[in-house]
């Protein structure tokens, strides 16, 4: 213990309290169970050949309280005034709001949504397809009622749903998700965010807007679980890379908490490439579409994805075989056993682009003096703590941020604009080019026997 106490500090109190309170619970519970331990009835020993209990699920039902579906009628209501400022990008729609199931797709029959608030619980009546509309009636209600389910939190989540008349099924215009992608985030709809978060957005990124990324977005949803994902603008068209689709796009979207149902339908855009026009299809493939052996792409080609995968054949090829051939990839598996397999190779990078661009940020990025950095740690040291953030409300956080960055050296504040500005120009200006190397994507049904296989190569 002594020798712990020496080395707590030469660390923060912070986290010599972080490290030394679980050593001293688990320290104090291994001393009450020595002593305990002759109290205690001898351990019941189960035989190997024991049969197997099994438990039966059980579900409760209560009014979600927690924030991922604790959305306001002033956030449906703001979501309107977006829609209606920003209806140029989409003209002809209409805005709704659609109802999505996590992990049950059952779930959605029986989702019994409401709004709770001073005047009690008002349902929300859903169609067929699991859409509702904001009531010019709810404008007489409480303006901070909540939107709830009687589901357990988790289960169902809700976005705006912005669709143009006539675009065929299995087809989204890149203008209605655009909107929808705007109205969702600005609005607070599909924001997940704490205070404290949403906080530091504000003062490091001041009008930073991801949806205006030129090369992705936040997370969509398609209507059927799907496979590939392509933009088609006229003549010109591009199959997204399989880092767009699944919550994969950073190579962490298995540690995200998506449920099946919504993980296996999510995707990504560029939305904020302009080169893209609102009228761009994205054309979805599904899980579910007639098998698919690409076999002209395979033929053009002679990397060693496509050699080895001209040799297997959709419904008997089997997983263990390929894995065998090309090793073990990047898997996601869904429900009910379908599973994906991506295979990706880089191509090489221009090494005197690298070197250039490596030189060029050098030069531009020039060392601030001892006095600005000091004038900066003294503004973030101003900063409220995170449980006080959560407390305050969205004009108290704005307050803050007014606060803190006024507080902020001059040259830093210019410095922040500057870059933010270059950014948006950058990317407004210079559209996102495909990943370049090449992949190869692979869909397997439960008995892991192929189904479908997508094919893609940019040198």
């Amino acid at each position: 213990m002594l020798i712990s106490l020496f080395v707590m500090r030469r660390i923060s109190p912070l986290t010599s309290l972080t490290v030394l309170l679980p050593a001293l619970m688990l320290a104090c519970s291994m001393a009450w169970a020595t002593e305990s331990s002759d109290d205690l009835p001898p351990p019941k020993i189960i035989p190997r050949d024991a049969p197997l209990l099994e438990l039966h699920q059980v579900q409760t039902q209560g009014e979600s309280t927690l924030p991922r579906e604790r959305k306001t009628l002033a956030q449906i209501f703001k979501a309107q005034a977006l829609f209606q400022k920003h209806q140029g990008l989409a003209p002809k729609a209409e805005l709704k709001f659609r109802v999505y199931a996590r992990q049950y797709a059952s779930d959605l029959d029986r989702a019994d949504l409401a709004l709770v608030g001073e005047q009690g619980r008002t349902p929300i009546a859903l169609n067929d397809q699991h859409l509702f509309v904001a009531d010019s009636a709810w404008r007489k209600l409480d303006q901070d009622s909540v939107v709830r389910s009687r589901l357990a939190e988790g289960r169902i989540t809700w976005r705006p749903d912005i669709r143009s008349p006539g675009v065929p099924d299995g087809e989204r215009r890149l203008g209605d998700l655009r909107l929808q992608c705007r109205i969702a985030f600005a609005s607070g709809l599909a924001r997940t965010d704490s205070s404290w978060q949403r906080f530091l957005q504000s003062v490091f990124r001041p009008g930073y807007e991801q949806c205006e990324e030129s090369a992705w977005s936040p997370s969509n949803f398609a209507d059927a679980p799907i496979f590939s994902v392509t933009l088609i603008d006229g003549e010109r068209s591009m199959r997204l890379n399989h880092r767009m689709l699944h919550g994969l796009f950073d190579d962490r979207g298995q540690d995200f908490d998506w449920g099946f149902l919504l993980r296996d339908r999510m995707f990504r855009l560029p939305m904020g490439d302009k080169s893209w026009s609102d009228e761009t299809r994205v054309v979805f493939e599904t899980m579910d579409s007639p098998a698919l052996m690409p076999m002209k792409e395979l033929q053009a080609s002679r990397h060693r994805f496509a050699e080895t995968a001209k040799t297997w054949k959709i419904g008997e090829t089997h997983l263990d075989e390929i894995v065998a051939a090309l090793g073990k990839g990047r898997r996601v598996k869904f429900e009910p056993g379908h599973q994906i397999l991506r295979y990706w190779q880089a191509a090489p990078k221009e090494k005197a682009s690298k070197d250039t661009s490596k030189k060029d940020n050098l030069e531009s990025s020039a060392m601030p003096s001892l006095s600005t950095l000091m004038a900066a740690k003294a503004a973030i040291g101003a900063m409220p703590s995170a449980a006080d953030m959560s407390q305050k409300s969205e004009q108290e956080i704005r307050a803050e941020v007014e606060k803190i960055s006024a507080a902020l050296p001059p040259s830093v504040a210019a410095a922040a604009s500057a870059t933010a500005a270059a950014a948006a120009k950058a990317a407004a200006d210079a559209p996102a080019a495909p990943e370049r190397g090449t992949e190869l994507v692979l869909l397997f049904n439960e008995q892991g026997l192929l189904q479908r296989l997508g094919f893609t190569e940019r040198r």
